[in-house]
């Protein structure tokens, strides 16, 4: 009963320090940047916008020295497969994976770069114009480098890997099949968000492995 006691005390106290690690940078395109589709190559890419960078950070949660930084996914055009339907009509869902080539993301904090490695995994629509890359905020975010002194830059290296997703809407109704036809490009703004949490599974074996040494020791 004791050591059971024990476990369940170490679990809650990991549970609540893996909190601390949880950040999400949420972020808006900047004046002149969009998402463009490339029609019938069946790719995508990001224009640049008016100040050298894609899209910058609006709000935060767990963090806020992040917020104005600017930031950029270079390496397109990304490529996808041909495309899956599911459903009809208004609720349909049209996706398709990416296929690469991996992105790089340079996010600046003022004098020093974060980079990574993305990848966009999948693009989707839904229904009536509105679509997504990475819509299931899996993880897609490696490689991550930072040597800055940005707390919540060097937090997103800390627990890296880390996730990212871009969310769009077309004012008419495009589809992925009708941005995936013709020559493009079709061109609209974006947003989306950054963000790292702890993996589980490390925390549970940092946990069990704190819990057999208390064991250990009582028996000695």
């Amino acid at each position: 009963m004791k050591f059971f006691s024990a476990t369940i005390a170490g679990l809650l106290t990991l549970t609540a320090a893996s909190s601390q690690g949880q950040l999400t940078l949420n972020f808006a395109a900047n004046t002149g940047a969009d998402v463009e589709f490339f029609g019938s190559s069946r790719s995508f890419n990001f224009t640049i916008g008016n100040n050298g960078y894609q899209w910058n950070v609006t709000d935060e949660v767990g963090g806020s020295s992040a917020v104005g930084l600017n930031a950029s996914v270079l390496g397109g055009p990304f490529f996808y497969s041909p495309i899956t339907f599911a459903g009809s009509g208004a609720f349909q869902v049209q996706y398709a994976t990416v296929l690469g080539p991996s992105g790089t993301l340079v996010l600046n904090d003022g004098t020093d770069n974060l980079t990574g490695t993305v990848n966009w995994i999948d693009v989707a629509t839904y229904g009536m114009g509105a679509g997504a890359l990475n819509a299931s905020l899996d993880v897609n975010i490696s490689n991550i480098q930072y040597f800055g002194s940005n707390p919540d830059l060097q937090l997103l290296y800390a627990e890296q890997p880390g996730s990212m997703d871009v969310s769009f809407q077309f004012p008419t109704s495009e589809t992925l099949a009708q941005l995936s036809s013709g020559t493009g490009p079709y061109l609209t703004s974006f947003s989306g968000s950054i963000s790292v949490v702890p993996e589980p599974s490390t925390l549970a074996l940092a946990g069990l492995s704190g819990l057999i040494l208390i064991r250990l020791r009582r028996r000695k």
